[in-house]
């Protein structure tokens, strides 16, 4: 089966803290020794002398595959509480003052603060011109040469803008495929 992959959209990983926390951003390097236990008080990073509490998602999560993979600590990660879901995360981080985790950019709120990577804040122009260094492609799937309607009119639906207006409002930042 000759499967063809189109890559529908990009979805910006933001790294999350409490908006108390006096750390506005991290280099990818930092976030590594973050994650990896090198660094376990915030303030080696710029940050209070408090130690750091490392969120992750479940093995098998999207996100946290694709955060592992940019930041490149795939099966090295060091957490200290493994959650479920965005939304568990992001109320973990706000329970947790000296919380760092990970979310789709689509769940940042007022709640939470998105810290810059890199120097470099998340947003829709810094996703879409790959400054941000932490996102990930969204890919679809099917069949070549299919002629199953419903997955016609799918792909057909992902070109109108009713689709790429759904996609923007999740802040996913949608790609032209088929041109």
């Amino acid at each position: 089966h000759d499967a063809l992959p189109i890559f529908v959209a990009i979805d910006g990983i933001a790294v999350v803290v409490d908006p108390a926390n006096a750390v506005t951003g991290l280099t990818k390097q930092q976030l590594s020794d973050v994650y990896t236990g090198t660094v376990k008080n915030w303030k080696d990073v710029g940050g209070p002398d408090k130690a750091i509490t490392v969120i992750g998602r479940e093995t098998g999560s999207g996100t946290r595959d694709g955060f592992e993979e940019v930041v490149k600590v795939k099966d090295a990660c060091q957490y200290d509480v493994t959650l479920n879901s965005t939304g568990a995360v992001v109320s973990k981080v706000m329970s947790d003052a000296n919380a760092i985790g990970y979310v789709s950019y689509s769940a940042v709120s007022d709640e939470i603060k998105a810290l810059k990577v890199g120097g470099v804040e998340i947003n829709d122009d810094n996703i879409a011109d790959k400054s941000y260094a932490l996102q990930r492609p969204f890919v679809h799937a099917y069949l070549k040469n299919t002629d199953n309607e419903l997955v016609q009119a799918y792909l057909q639906f992902l070109q109108t803008d009713e689709a790429q207006n759904i996609m923007k409002k999740d802040k996913l930042i949608p790609q032209e495929f088929w041109k």
